[in-house]
């Protein structure tokens, strides 16, 4: 399955949004984002395509949204998407999550981690956790950055529009 993105201003997403006949939420926050998981909407002038690796539940109509931008060298692919298939279903049972997306580039090297929350304090909260503290932990003998890492990974964060 893929997932695809593509920018605007909130107003014209809006506008995609309502002509399209499938499922597709607009993001706002760092910008506006308009997504979409159904291939017969992504009619996006200037697509970002993305291919599911792991992912759990829904996304809602109405929350808030992290996404995770980890750039992965070419050879920690797999590396990087084992350790994402291993933590599946460890977040589910979080109060306030909703739905999780781990997303292949179909071209560059910048996975995204998406994530759904009820509001941005759940989200808040878990980063807080003794869960989120164990999936993040390090220990004295791994390296500063994990070994699939290109870069400096980093978080963008949207609600959701549930604006008609």
């Amino acid at each position: 399955m893929n997932a695809y993105f593509t920018n605007g201003t909130t107003e014209f997403l809006r506008q995609l949004k309502h002509k399209e006949q499938a499922k597709i939420w607009v993001f706002e926050g760092e910008g506006a984002l308009a997504y979409t998981e159904d291939p017969h909407a992504a009619k996006f002038a200037t697509p970002r395509t993305y291919e599911h690796v792991t992912g759990t539940g829904d996304i809602p109509d109405d929350g808030y949204i992290a996404i995770n931008n980890i750039p992965v060298t070419d050879e920690g692919r797999p590396i990087f998407e084992d350790v994402f298939k291993q933590r599946a279903g460890k977040i589910d049972q979080t109060p306030g999550f909703h739905a999780l997306r781990v997303l292949r580039p179909q071209s560059g090297n910048t996975y995204l981690v998406l994530t759904a929350w009820e509001d941005k304090q759940r989200f808040e909260d878990w980063k807080k956790s003794e869960a989120f503290q164990h999936a993040h932990k390090k220990d004295d003998k791994q390296p500063k950055r994990p070994p699939f890492s290109a870069g400096p990974a980093y978080v963008t964060t949207y609600h959701i529009d549930n604006e008609e």
